[in-house]
């Protein structure tokens, strides 16, 4: 089952991340698209889709204040010392500037920190650059939500 999900994904990454042939996908409805891509491999563990999807210069500036490289951000992924568990978005908004889109929007992540179950309400703001034939996130920028009383 697990080789059939990996497939599924890889095929929906293939299809968000390269034009589509006939149809008119609009770059909204593309990066909706990877935007869920990337959570569904961060809860899947799939650090390869995560590796495609992420540029080469991806940076992420963390709500907490440190800035990762893509290596540096995988890497403590890949280590377990955080581990996402469900991840859903809502309030996305998507502004198209051509080779460059910004995907905005809230975040609710339920994540276990060194063996520690939280979750997390973030505001976060994505940079997307058009490379090649399709797009990759340049850069994540978090900002923790107060909690609501």
């Amino acid at each position: 089952m697990n080789k059939l999900a990996g497939t599924l994904s890889c095929i929906a990454l293939f299809m968000a991340l390269f034009p589509r042939i006939g149809g008119a996908a609009t770059a909204e409805e593309d990066l909706n698209a990877l935007e869920q891509i990337r959570y569904e491999a961060l809860i899947g563990k799939d650090w390869q889709t995560l590796d495609t999807l992420l540029s080469d210069e991806f940076f992420y500036n963390t709500a907490g204040g440190a800035s990762m490289t893509k290596s540096a951000f995988i890497d403590l992924m890949k280590s377990g010392a955080a581990v996402v568990n469900k991840a859903v978005r809502d309030e996305s908004i998507v502004r198209d500037y051509g080779e460059i889109a910004l995907v905005s929007g809230v975040a609710h992540i339920d994540v276990t920190v060194k063996g520690e179950d939280k979750t997390i309400h973030s505001r976060y703001l994505h940079v997307w650059i058009r490379k090649g034939m399709g797009w990759k996130l340049v850069a994540r920028q978090a900002t923790y939500l107060p909690e609501k009383k």
